[in-house]
């Protein structure tokens, strides 16, 4: 149980992906922060100020529901992984 070893001392972080330079998800975050660089350019100070604790609250929902999903699709593989298992034989947990 190597797996459960390296989540215990940390050394498995599903919150810290990499990514491909030339992936897709680059390429969408890259067209992100393009954008997000030509609309807070024509903000004023206030509105950058504004605009910052909008992005931080909406980090913090980000946050939130990645930690919801990675928890049910845990949960759903842990199911599906039973399922298996047992040959189906544990409909209900």
């Amino acid at each position: 149980m190597l797996i459960l070893e390296d989540l215990y001392l940390g050394d498995v972080r599903p919150s810290e992906r990499s990514f491909k330079r030339n992936s897709q998800y680059a390429k969408a975050l890259d067209d992100l922060v393009k954008a997000g660089d030509a609309l807070t350019d024509t903000f004023t100070e206030k509105q950058k100020e504004m605009f910052e604790e909008y992005m931080t609250a909406q980090r913090e929902v980000n946050v939130l529901t990645d930690c919801e999903t990675f928890i049910y699709s845990f949960r759903l593989a842990a199911k599906i992984m039973i399922d298996v298992l047992t040959d189906g034989q544990m409909r209900e947990i």
